[in-house]
């Protein structure tokens, strides 16, 4: 049976074909050669392979190098060679599979003739492929629908840095805040952060469809910032195009992307957005615009809806990042250590110095290398490799592209100081003005708005700082050091400056180092005892020696040859006798001799025609100079706390250009009387005066004349004030007099600030200040024994006070007298009270009703005080205010050495402000009047109670005070405290 299937298997082949020669024969190749076809086959795919690895190898060259894609012919063309390589290999198992017929004595044909028409169809799949393979490179890939482009990025230090990416991811989230600006200075890691963003966004969020980066220059401008946007997008402008039609075009492009962000880095200057092309954020995430700057100038220019400051690096953080830099195993020394820690510091937190620094001492074990380039740091040489190039070449831009040449010098002044430095504001725009920076034009307080505009502007481009001077915020400006450095560096070469200021030398510049061309020269705050040499810089206009020593005095003649002197600083030297040469300056704006304590010789003025400024204040000097009636363009004269007994108070009636006239403390008694008020009436240009009067009906002479309406700011002081004691501007002291109320004419309004200081006289403030009471901000009462009450029913809700502070009133009974009037104290902010020792309750209910604003509440050394605050004596009253006591401001409580209190107040005491609480030598106060239970805010705020360890253990915690949580924690901190009675002991409810 086997032999007759064979038979009939080969006319199958034969009879199912057409009978054509051509049919025939590739039949009859299909059943004499079958392995032979597969041969070709596997030659053909071997080719085919090749020329797939060929395809594959540059699609994967262009995607690396030029980020291509293959375009969908090719992703076809590579599809249909892997089905054909699935295919050959399923035949190729059939083939091996093939059974013979007759127990393989012989083939089976019909087999035979299946597979050889399958292996020729492939054969013929094959040949197509091979024909289509030959892709031009043009057509082989196309551009990479990208969202944006992942870019370098250091990792973030700090923070410091991760507070700031935080804020501006915050602010990609909301669906309000359209534009964002990034600022701070060169080099503080605004681009770090942003790249951080930019490579967040587009492996993590899908918030933005598209990401635009864009780096702009300190050179840009429309045109450059458009053809910047169009490279980024793809697009190509005409030679022709005007700026219109390329924002058009621009604008087109952007806003036919979904979801977009565009992100424009360094960018020194602001643009309307439609000049350039740039469509309006709206609300939602459809587009956002991100910048980065130094100047918040620019922030503003492009209606930033959020500003995000890039600060420097905490000192810490500092250390942590120099150390990633230079390698631990280079600070296993524990000299080698201590000296780069100062060396870390020397880059005060800016991360390009900190990292630049770094990597030029990475792996140095050399102490020598280490103590030479904190010496180059100190000395802002920038000799360490990197600094010129990478960052003070940096900073320097931010100074460049300063507005104009006021503006660079008004900076570079600035450098003058000591490093680290608070420079005040008002003392540093004085000098601008002496020096003839600012315009010549207008009087002393349009000079002020001028300069500080100038202070506005550096500080917007974060080349200054704002300072802080014992807890004083925006009176002070500080130098970051390296741009102090940057500063000094550009003063060696032109405008030329000698600055050694703060650096504790004993001996001052050799005589060689005074070059010709000095215009500049800051000696101040070191120990120079004396200067004994002839320096020859025709163009010095500033010289600063103030806080030095100068015991030894100064060569006669060492003035002789700065002709061009314009600003000379003294002040606070211990000179006894100023040189001869001294009235050769012809030029000089300002002579400062501020507390020159030993001073009793100036020479002759009569030919310093120019001055505008002379301060003698608390000097020793016993009559005013000879020629001073030769300075009519004195503009500032300081006369306080000298001696001065001989000066014809005439004189002053020539001064034309007076703006400013101080004689608090003068000994002179002439000053003090009617006389004076006369002349002072004939200074028309006088806007700040303050002045000495040595009665009180002497002040009430002045206040009569109505001269006051002139002034801008004012210092009045009646009696004779210590200069500890002084107020500050736009005040009146009494010191030491007695008050008659009757005969005081009403004070004029405007005094923003009142202290009376060892007064007698009076029971309460005097009637005569009801005009002020209005204004009144500030005002001290101190040992004044006969006051009683500071305030009665009679005039006065005093609704601007903010500080009041009393001390040493031995008879006080109360705060008010009576039921205060609504809106009583209703902003005080600070309520100090110590020594009054006839005080048992300090602030009735109805009062503290009004106390809204009140955030400190201080009280020490009150003897016989058991309350603070009382209630109403009748029941009616105690029931309608319920005994509740609420301070919604409250943020301290202060209590301390007052031995008989027991209460703070009767009822609950709402203060959900209150952060901290100190109760120290209050042995009868046992129990605190705060609901922490129900009181959940002041739970979350107060952080602190402190109080001696005895009293500690004795407080009462019951369940209306405390949750059970405190209690635990309260009796922790009594246990920590039972092994120190005397210290001090903290806790609090977290």
């Amino acid at each position: 049976m086997e032999i007759v299937g064979a038979v009939l298997s080969m006319m199958q082949c034969f009879c199912g074909e057409t009978c054509s020669r051509q049919s025939i024969s590739k039949t009859c190749t299909y059943l004499r050669k079958p392995q032979s076809l597969a041969n070709r086959l596997d030659e053909q795919m071997k080719l085919l392979i090749a020329r797939e690895e060929d395809i594959r190898r540059k699609l994967h060259v262009e995607y690396v190098l030029r980020g291509m894609e293959p375009k969908a012919e090719v992703n076809m063309w590579l599809t249909n060679v892997r089905k054909i390589k699935i295919g050959i290999s399923s035949m190729q198992e059939k083939i091996n599979n093939d059974k013979r017929c007759l127990n393989g004595c012989l083939p089976n044909y019909m087999s035979r003739f299946k597979q050889g028409k399958r292996i020729n169809k492939k054969m013929n799949e094959v040949n197509k492929l091979l024909e289509h393979n030959l892709f031009p490179d043009a057509s082989l890939v196309d551009m990479m629908p990208q969202r944006g482009k992942i870019l370098p990025a250091t990792s973030l230090v700090g923070k410091t840095a991760q507070r700031s990416l935080e804020v501006v991811w915050e602010c990609l989230n909301d669906v309000y805040t359209g534009i964002i600006g990034i600022y701070g200075m060169g080099g503080v890691g605004k681009t770090s952060i942003l790249a951080e963003i930019n490579n967040r966004l587009l492996r993590e969020s899908t918030i933005f469809d598209n990401v635009i980066w864009v780096t702009a220059s300190n050179n840009s401008n429309v045109k450059k910032l458009q053809l910047d946007i169009a490279r980024a997008v793809g697009l190509s402008f005409d030679d022709e195009d005007d700026e219109m039609v390329r924002a058009a075009r621009l604008l087109e492009a952007l806003m036919r992307r979904s979801r977009l962000l565009l992100i424009i880095d360094d960018l020194w200057e602001a643009f309307p957005l439609e000049d350039i092309g740039i469509p309006s954020p709206g609300y939602g995430h459809d587009f956002k615009l991100i910048i980065t700057t130094r100047s918040m100038m620019v922030c503003r220019g492009m209606e930033t809806m959020r500003e995000v400051e890039v600060s420097v690096l905490s000192e810490e953080e500092a250390w942590d990042l120099f150390k990633q830099k230079v390698g631990d195993e280079v600070l296993a020394s524990p000299r080698l250590q201590a000296v780069a820690k100062d060396v870390s510091k020397e880059c005060g937190g800016l991360p390009l110095a900190v990292v630049t620094v770094g990597r030029a001492l990475r792996r140095e074990n050399d102490l020598r290398q280490w103590d030479n380039a904190l010496s180059q740091l100190k000395s802002a040489t920038g000799r360490i490799e990197g600094m010129e190039n990478r960052v003070f070449a940096r900073l320097r831009f931010s100074y460049e592209r300063l507005k104009d040449n006021v503006t660079r010098s008004c900076f570079l002044y600035c450098a003058l100081y000591p490093e680290d430095h608070h420079i005040e504001t008002e003392e540093l725009i004085k000098y601008w003005t002496w020096e003839g920076l600012l315009d010549d034009l207008g009087h002393g307080e349009s000079k002020m708005l001028q300069g500080e505009m100038i202070l506005d502007e550096l500080k917007n481009a974060c080349l200054l700082e704002i300072g802080c001077q014992e807890g004083i915020l925006n009176e002070y400006v500080k130098m970051h050091d390296l741009v102090r450095d940057m500063a000094i560096a550009v003063t060696r070469v032109s405008p030329l400056f000698m600055i050694q200021a703060g650096r504790e030398i004993r001996v001052p510049p050799v005589e060689s180092e005074w070059l010709i061309g000095l215009e500049r020269i800051s000696l101040m705050r070191n120990d120079l005892s004396s200067l004994c040499f002839e320096p020859r810089c025709p163009q010095l206009t500033t010289l600063l020696l103030q806080y030095n020593s100068l015991s030894k005095g100064i060569l006669t003649s060492f003035f002789s040859h700065l002709q061009n002197l314009k600003v000379l600083d003294l002040s606070y030297t211990g000179i006894a006798r100023l040189p001869d040469s001294l009235s050769n300056l012809e030029n000089l704006h300002a002579l400062l001799l501020r507390s020159c304590w030993n001073l009793r010789h100036v020479p002759t003025m009569e030919r310093l025609k120019e001055l505008r400024v002379l301060d003698l204040s608390s000097t020793s000097i016993e009559c005013v100079p000879p020629g001073v009636e030769m300075l009519l363009n004195l503009k500032h004269l300081d006369l306080s706390y000298t001696t001065v007994y001989e000066f014809d108070i005439q004189i002053l009636g020539t001064y034309r250009f007076l703006e400013s006239l101080l004689t608090i403390g003068l000994w002179q008694p002439l000053m003090l009387g009617p006389d004076f008020v006369n002349v002072v009436e004939r200074c028309t240009n006088l806007t700040n005066l303050e002045a000495n009067f040595s009665t009180l009906k002497d002040f009430n002479c002045y206040v009569l004349s109505d001269h006051w309406n002139t002034l801008k700011s004012f210092k009045f002081c009646i009696g004779y004030p210590q200069s500890s004691k002084l107020p500050g501007k736009n005040s009146v002291g009494l010191f030491g007099i007695h008050i008659v109320d009757e005969e005081a004419p009403s004070w004029f309004p405007g005094i923003l600030e009142l202290a009376i200081h060892e007064c007698f006289g009076i029971t309460h403030l005097p009637m005569f200040i009801m005009n002020a009471s209005s204004y009144l901000k500030r005002c001290k009462i101190k040992y004044c024994d006969e006051l009683e009450w500071i305030i009665t029913l009679e005039w006065g809700t005093f609704p601007s006070l903010e500080l009041l502070e009393i001390e040493g009133l031995s008879r006080l009974q109360n705060i008010c007298k009576g039921i205060p009037p609504a809106s009583t104290l209703s902003n005080l902010k600070v309520l100090n009270v110590i020594s009054c020792d006839n005080l048992k309750t300090l602030l009735p209910l109805e009062l503290v009703k009004q106390l809204k604003n009140l955030e400190e509440l201080e009280l020490e050394s009150c003897s016989m005080l058991e309350e603070i605050v009382t209630e109403a004596e009748n029941e009616e009253d105690i029931q309608e205010n319920s005994g509740k006591v609420v301070l919604p401001s409250l943020r301290k409580l202060s209590l301390v050495s007052i031995p008989r209190l027991r209460s703070i107040c009767r009822g609950p005491m709402i203060c959900d402000s209150l952060t901290t609480i100190q109760i120290i030598d209050c042995p009868e106060l046992k129990i605190l009047p705060f609901s922490l239970e129900i009181r959940q805010k002041l739970v979350v705020s107060l952080k602190q109670i402190k109080g001696r360890g005895r009293w500690c253990q004795a407080l009462e915690w019951n369940h209306s005070l405390v949750t059970p949580e405190r209690e635990q924690h309260s009796s922790a901190a009594n246990e920590h405290s039972q092994g120190d009675s005397s210290g001090n002991s903290s806790f609090g409810p977290r």
